[in-house]
């Protein structure tokens, strides 16, 4: 996986014409992104379920960053394939 994120992304990257992504703490530039960022990028996106008397009553879908959907769209994931 790591190696298939660090291949594919700059790829993408370069066919968007993009020269870097604010991957970076504070959201400063990065233009040659790794798989620890990516993945800290996602970190906190989380789907959340309701569950009342053992049943599950309503489920909250990970709601996700114009970044994340960016990124998600270059390495070429479907939004609906992450929010499972």
């Amino acid at each position: 996986m790591q190696t298939l994120i660090e291949r594919e992304l700059p790829l993408a990257m370069k066919r968007e014409r993009l020269k870097e992504l604010p991957l970076y703490p504070e959201q400063r530039s990065c233009k040659r992104p790794t798989t620890e960022q990516i993945l800290r990028l996602f970190s906190l996106a989380a789907r959340r379920t309701l569950i009342r008397r053992g049943r599950i009553a309503q489920v909250f879908p990970a709601e996700l960053t114009d970044l994340q959907r960016q990124v998600l769209n270059l390495l070429g994931v479907p939004e609906d394939a992450f929010r499972g």
